[in-house]
């Protein structure tokens, strides 16, 4: 919950300084544009103001089901000539000149309801809070996953332009060994035909890998709402973060403290269980209290009473102190059973989020499950890739060495090179799809948020 809280002050920042980042000319790392996107995206900036709404009328509510203290000072001062006021009629003329001072501290018209009602609304309205952060946190995690994906797209897409201007290198290196070997008759002269369409292929597929990193790059801009020319700073070398520590089952139980869908079904379940308490709120008296503790003190009455006292009278006074308490029971004769239908339902709405509890719970538990075995699957894979990826070039590297002593055909090199080109292709695959694995298993435990959870990519 700590975690959620900052980082709805964490965005409330980002978007104060987002017209300054729209501008900056450093590239845009992954945690940078995933910050610009929480700070653009009007679903989150809607889910953001409902937050902020719903813990304001926390906050209302809260002021209604505690008692307030409040401080309060007064200074009267009045003065007035030849004025009978309300008592002239029994012969009691007002003071020409009169002040008093009051200073107070205390409690004013606090009303306990019966049963409690207050506290009851007081957890309803936390309930309806957890929602909104549960509905702003999911917004959230799903700008991050598509800002990750799509960073790494364009980091996939480079890889592949680099894979292509190597098999287009691969394939200019084979062109060259084609004619040396026809001119010296060793071979056909369609070699050199087949070769230079290879070259062909090649070079045409780089041309539109290119085109592709520069739609990934402008599509990244547009996903997270920055201009299309926004640069970014896509890494290289794609990552590979370790695993979250922790056996399965630790996992799962964070996942079941932390995550906000869970901790909303607690919520509303809570919420349900205290309005079904507040049943019984008609055997209950409601309170009505007040209380405060001060010091009043009037120069005008201290001046007259001096004026009649031979002994000096001391300034100040000792201050003072009152409280008082009313107190109402009422208890329904004929309600033509709306306690009994009232009981019915809450029951029935205790039973109904018990069951959603357990149901998100399960979820919660199912989500680590599978997106922790698609991680480990992905890390397994991605080994694979790394072997085949080797294996295929060096036996690329093979077949080219064959070809130029006559050991193989042509067809067999090219064959040979497809097959590199795509153990490679896969190995990037693989490595976008391990990242993009550990970051919804992070989103999956709970405890990572959009930030925190790209940090380390």
């Amino acid at each position: 919950m700590n975690r959620r809280l900052a980082r709805i002050g964490a965005i409330a920042l980002t978007i104060a300084i987002a017209p300054a980042l729209a501008h900056a000319q450093t590239p845009l790392t992954l945690q940078g544009a995933v910050a610009y996107a929480l700070s653009h995206d009007p679903t989150v900036a809607a889910k953001y103001a409902a937050v902020t709404a719903q813990a304001h009328a926390v906050a209302v509510q809260e002021g209604q089901t505690f008692p307030t203290v409040s401080a309060m000072a007064q200074s009267i001062l009045q003065k007035q000539e030849h004025y009978g006021g309300a008592y002239q009629l029994i012969g009691i003329a007002p003071q020409a000149n009169f002040s008093q001072n009051t200073v107070s501290i205390g409690i004013s018209n606090y009303s306990l309801n019966s049963g409690g009602l207050g506290f009851l609304q007081l957890a309803s309205a936390n309930a309806s809070l957890a929602a909104a952060r549960e509905d702003l946190a999911r917004s959230e995690d799903l700008v991050a996953a598509n800002v990750t994906n799509a960073f790494y797209s364009v980091a996939q897409k480079k890889g592949i332009v680099a894979l292509d201007a190597s098999d287009l290198g691969y394939q200019d290196a084979l062109l060259s060994a084609a004619r040396i070997k026809a001119r010296e008759g060793a071979t056909a002269g369609v070699d050199v035909l087949r070769a230079r369409v290879a070259q062909a292929k090649s070079a045409s597929t780089l041309v539109a890998a290119r085109a592709d990193v520069q739609n990934a790059y402008e599509q990244l801009a547009h996903t997270i709402g920055a201009p299309l020319d926004t640069a970014f700073a896509v890494p290289a070398a794609i990552p590979e973060p370790a695993l979250p520590k922790g056996a399965i089952d630790v996992l799962e139980n964070i996942a079941t403290a932390e995550r906000p869908d869970v901790i909303s079904a607690r919520k509303t379940l809570l919420a349900a269980r205290e309005t079904r308490k507040g049943w019984d709120r008609e055997l209950f008296p409601s309170l009505q209290i007040q209380a405060s503790l001060g010091n009043q003190y009037s120069p005008t009455e201290s001046a007259l009473f001096q004026a009649f006292s031979k002994t000096p009278i001391p300034r100040g006074s000792p201050g003072f102190w009152q409280i008082g308490v009313t107190t109402t029971f009422t208890l329904p004769l004929v309600d033509y059973g709306q306690r009994h239908t009232e009981r019915v339902n809450d029951d029935a709405q205790i039973a109904a989020d018990e069951r959603a509890l357990a149901n998100v719970v399960s979820q919660a538990q199912l989500d680590v499950r599978q997106q922790y075995r698609a991680a480990q699957t992905a890390l397994a894979q991605l080994a694979y890739a790394k072997e085949e990826a080797r294996l295929g070039l060096e036996a690329a590297r093979i077949a080219q060495l064959q070809y130029r002593n006559g050991v193989i055909a042509l067809a067999d090199v090219i064959q040979a090179q497809q097959t590199s080109v795509q153990a490679q292709t896969d190995l990037v695959d693989a490595r976008v799809a391990y990242v993009e694995a550990v970051v919804a298993l992070r989103v999956a435990v709970g405890t990572y948020s959009p930030e925190s959870a790209v940090a380390d990519l």
